[in-house]
C-alpha cells in the first residue's frame, strides 16, 4: 500500500515495530495469484526471493497418504524474513519513508495523527493499519470489533533438512490431526516449515498436537523455536475502518477461511486501501476513504463468505468423512481445491464440485455403515 500511494505521487511513511530481516510466523506460500496480486500491486518488475517451487501436493489423512497430485502449475515458497525485507527495500526505492522500531501505540483523539511507541507523533490525513492479528490500530476504532471466538492458533517451528531423514520436495496437507484446522510441512531451500493451526475454541492446547505431528511426520520434535501466533480465521471485518483510517491484511481478518493463506489477500487490501485514499483526496473528502474502500473490499469479502459456508463441509465433524473419501478418489478434488488458491476457480464453483463428489460417496457409505453394524 505504501508503494501504491508513493507511485501516485503521494507521501508515504510506513511504521513498523520490527526491524528488518526479522523471523515471522507465516508458511511463506506465494500462490499464483499472489504473484498476481503482487504484480498489480508493485508492477511487473517485482520478483520476490523464491526459495522453493513444487508442481504438487500431498494430502494425509493422520498419516495415510489420501491423495498426490503432480505436474501442477508452480507453487511457490519464500521466508517471510527475505520476502518482507525485500518488499521494504523496493518501498525505499519507490521513496517511502521507513521507521523501524516504532510501532503504532495509539491513534490521536481526532484520527489525524499515529502514536508511536518511540515516543513520535506522526501527522497524517489517512491512516492504514496493517498491524496484524492484534491490530493497536483497530482497537482504537469504537465502532469496529472482531469477533474473536473466529480466531484460530498456529504454532510453527523452522526444521533444517538435515534433521529430516526423508526428502520433502512438495508441500505436504495434513487432515484429521487438528480440529478446524489442518498440519503442514513446506518446502525451503534449507528447511522445512512444519506447522499445525485451527480454531482456538476447538484446539485448547495445540502444542500436544503439534509434538505428535513432528513425531509422526518427520520422526521427531527438534529442540528448536516454536513460534505461535493468533490468526483470523474466516472473522473479516464487515467495516474495515472509520472514515479516514482504514485497516488491510490480518488486522481486517482478511486470512483466507479454508487454506489460511494470508499473503495475497493483505497484498490485495492494502492495494485497494491505498487506492481509497487516492480516490479520497482527490474528491477532498478524507472522511470519505471508508466509502471508497467498502466498493474494493467487498471482492475479498464475497470469496470469504463463500468460504465459510463450505468449510462446513470439509471441517465439521459428522461431514469430515465424506470429505476425506471424495478427496480420496481420484485427482480431480484436490485439483480443484488448488485451482481455488490458484485464483482460477471460486468457491461457488469448488463447493458445487465437492457437493456432487460427496453426494456420489453418500451410498457407499451408508451401505458400508450399514453392513458394519
Amino acid at each position: 500500500m505504501a508503494i501504491t500511494l508513493a507511485r501516485a505521487g503521494l507521501k508515504a511513511v510506513l511504521l513498523d515495530k520490527a526491524r528488518f530481516p526479522r523471523q515471522k510466523l507465516c508458511g511463506g506460500l506465494i500462490s499464483l495469484r499472489c504473484r498476481d496480486a503482487l504484480r498489480q500491486a508493485f508492477g511487473p518488475q517485482c520478483d520476490p526471493p523464491i526459495e522453493a517451487e513444487a508442481r504438487g501436493a500431498k494430502v494425509f489423512f493422520r498419516e495415510r497418504l489420501l491423495n498426490e497430485v503432480r505436474d501442477y502449475k508452480p507453487i511457490c515458497f519464500t521466508s517471510r524474513s527475505a520476502f518482507d525485507h525485500y518488499l521494504l527495500d523496493m518501498a525505499r526505492a519507490f521513496g517511502v519513508e521507513v521507521i523501524e522500531g516504532a510501532g503504532a501505540s495509539g491513534l490521536s483523539p481526532d484520527r489525524t495523527a499515529v502514536l508511536a511507541n518511540d515516543d513520535v507523533r506522526h501527522e497524517a490525513p489517512f491512516i492504514i493499519g496493517a498491524d496484524g492479528a492484534s491490530s493497536r490500530i483497530r482497537k482504537e476504532l469504537a465502532s469496529v470489533a472482531i469477533d474473536k471466538r473466529g480466531f484460530a492458533v498456529g504454532l510453527e517451528m523452522e526444521v533444517p533438512r538435515s534433521l529430516v531423514s526423508r526428502d520433502i520436495c512438495a508441500p505436504e496437507i495434513y487432515l484429521g490431526l487438528v480440529r478446524w484446522g489442518y498440519a503442514w510441512i513446506f518446502p525451503k531451500e534449507r528447511t522445512l516449515t512444519v506447522g499445525v493451526g485451527g480454531l482456538s475454541s476447538e484446539n485448547p492446547d495445540m502444542r500436544p498436537i503439534f509434538e505428535r505431528f513432528a513425531r509422526m511426520a518427520i520422526g521427531s520434535v527438534p529442540a528448536l523455536p516454536l513460534l505461535r501466533h493468533p490468526i483470523p480465521f474466516g472473522n473479516y471485518l464487515a467495516q474495515p475502518g472509520e472514515g479516514s483510517v482504514l485497516l488491510a491484511g490480518d488486522a481486517a481478518g482478511l486470512v483466507e477461511p479454508i487454506t489460511g493463506e494470508g499473503i495475497a489477500f493483505a497484498i490485495l487490501s492494502g492495494y485497494h486501501a491505498a487506492h481509497a485514499v487516492i480516490e479520497a483526496r482527490a474528491a477532498h473528502g478524507a472522511r470519505s476513504a471508508l466509502s471508497f474502500y467498502r466498493e474494493r473490499y467487498g471482492s475479498i469479502a464475497g470469496l470469504f463468505d463463500d468460504g465459510r459456508l463450505l468449510r462446513y463441509l470439509v471441517f465439521s465433524r459428522p461431514l469430515e468423512p465424506l470429505f476425506v473419501r471424495a478427496l480420496g478418489a481420484g485427482g480431480g478434488l484436490i485439483r480443484k481445491h488448488m485451482d481455488v488458491v490458484a485464483g482460477d476457480a471460486d468457491y461457488r464453483d469448488y463447493s458445487r464440485y465437492l457437493t456432487g463428489a460427496a453426494l456420489r460417496r453418500l451410498p457407499r457409505m451408508m451401505q458400508w455403515r450399514g453392513g458394519a453394524g
